[in-house]
């Protein structure tokens, strides 16, 4: 028998895919931009141009460098543990297309439980046992 079409495909959800809401991609890209600028350059960000945000990273910084760091590298870490288990999870719940597994995989990566969230909370459609 031939592969399955695309739009069997779809209904049987080896293909399910959801973007994450737009508002927590800007809002990760921020935090995660941010949070490596403060730890890799510290040095090259213009504090006295932020106004009170200037303030707060400079504050950061100056008594809390080293946390700040951990945090950065551990949130890698969730964003990279999240995005494999993110591939096993779209294998135990159907979504079988390996291109489709990668948008997950991606997406995850960058914006962690944004996506992971998403793809928790996905129910796949029952079996149909005739």
């Amino acid at each position: 028998m031939a592969g399955a079409t695309d739009a069997e495909r779809l209904r049987d959800g080896s293909c399910h895919f959801q973007r994450s809401r737009l508002i927590w991609m800007i809002a990760i890209t921020f935090g995660m931009i941010c949070l490596g600028w403060i730890t890799l350059w510290p040095s090259t960000i213009p504090y006295s141009h932020l106004g009170i945000f200037g303030s707060f990273l400079n504050y950061l910084v100056e008594n809390y460098h080293q946390w700040v760091c951990y945090g950065f590298w551990v949130s890698w870490l969730i964003h990279i543990v999240e995005a494999f288990y993110g591939v096993k999870l779209c294998q135990s719940k159907g979504i079988t297309d390996p291109a489709v597994q990668f948008h997950w995989f991606i997406q995850t990566l960058l914006f962690g439980y944004a996506s992971f969230g998403l793809l928790v909370s996905y129910k796949p459609a029952a079996k149909k046992h005739y």
